[in-house]
């Protein structure tokens, strides 16, 4: 067997599933009756779009109500200016007649009472303008409400039960003619997903979680198409774990463009995060390593030059080459590893001739560990 030159990538193989990169769940914040759906799922909305009309005819009664009680009190508010203008008067005017002695003193009282008691009324009137104002404000607000936009740009979606993850159910979008109700809870009417960028969120074992790290290079691709590799950058693991299956698993996330569409919410993808790689190496087939042999029951020659300390090193191995017609160990330097190849950094030559026992082809990926999956070469 000849030594092979290619590409060698360790990876970590994860399941994972798309979700947007941002979504909204539009709901209603009064209850009525939904007289007005302007969308649908699968339309296309903008920020700030209308998108639903619930009947404002109560709120803007109560608008209404609050407008006229402000207009009436500021009436009223005139009309005790005037009386307190001419309480002020009298009151003067008395006080004038009291020093000549030509009006008692009962009516002097009776004037100066008189023209606090108008300026008290005018006090009381606008603070009542003032909490009538501030009830509008809020009456006014409902009746804005009853008019729901878009608060972000996307694609109308159904809602689901939980966030999207692996525990979910559909639910329905909303109804034309549907009565809602908020006293409970804010009935939603629909969501709204921005596509334009996914997130991936993959399950990572928490035996392969210590091997990423963020910034690392990431790929996936689809059940739909599983050709169509996609990379990207690891952004972040999430510390919390999920428990599955009486199994810990951690929350790998990052995010890739979807100018096309094609990647949609709750897609499952297959993921591989890339731990190590080697361009144009010398590589040599898994079988082929004396440990992988030993490992799966073959009784293989020990390599004279992998004794001492230099058999702690990970790195070290064996492989056994034809030379001259008779076999002969040789010690390596492995590097980077796969399901079913090793990159030998030093020890053979590419013209080197490999003998590789027969029942090595049963350990295919035995010395590997779970963690590494074939990525490539």
């Amino acid at each position: 067997m000849n030594v092979e030159h290619g590409d060698i990538e360790e990876t970590v193989s994860a399941l994972g599933v798309l979700v947007p990169s941002q979504y909204v769940d539009i709901g209603a914040q009064v209850e009525g009756q939904l007289i007005k759906l302007l969308v649908e799922p699968g339309d296309l909305v903008k920020s700030g779009q209308l998108v639903a009309v619930i009947d404002p005819t109560q709120y803007a009664a109560q608008v209404a109500e609050d407008q006229a009680g402000i207009a009436d009190l500021k009436a009223q508010v005139n009309a005790w200016e005037a009386k307190l203008n001419l309480a002020t008067w009298v009151n003067l005017a008395n006080q004038s007649l009291v020093r000549i002695q030509s009006a008692s003193q009962q009516t002097a009282r009776q004037s100066e009472s008189d023209a606090k008691v108008a300026k008290a009324t005018i006090v009381s009137l606008q603070a009542q303008i003032e909490k009538t104002q501030n009830a509008l404000k809020y009456d006014q607000a409902q009746l804005d409400r009853t008019s729901i936009h878009s608060p972000i740009s996307g694609v109308v979606a159904s809602p689901t039960s939980l966030a999207y993850g692996t525990t979910w159910s559909k639910m329905d979008v909303a109804h034309l003619g549907q009565t809602l109700n908020n006293k409970q809870s804010a009935p939603i009417l629909f969501r709204v997903v921005n596509i334009d960028r996914m997130m991936v969120r993959a399950q990572v074992s928490e035996a392969d979680v210590a091997k990423l790290a963020s910034g690392m290079k990431v790929y996936f691709t689809t059940l739909g198409q599983p050709d169509r590799r996609i990379e990207a950058v690891l952004s972040s693991i999430e510390v919390t774990p999920e428990l599955i299956n009486d199994a810990i698993f951690y929350d790998a996330d990052f995010e890739v463009p979807n100018p096309d569409h094609q990647l949609l919410p709750q897609m499952s993808v297959q993921v591989s995060f890339v731990v190590a790689q080697a361009r144009d190496a010398r590589m040599v087939p898994l079988a082929a390593l004396l440990s992988t042999q030993r490992q799966n029951g073959a009784t293989v020659p020990r390599c004279s030059e992998q004794g001492g300390h230099r058999a702690a090193d990970n790195n070290l191995d064996c492989v056994v080459l034809l030379i001259n017609g008779s076999p002969q160990t040789r010690a390596v330097t492995v590097g980077v590893k796969n399901e079913t190849k090793a990159q030998i950094l030093s020890g053979i030559e590419a013209t080197d001739k490999l003998v590789v026992a027969a029942v090595a082809s049963t350990a295919r990926g035995a010395g590997n560990g779970g963690g590494r999956h074939r990525g490539g070469g």
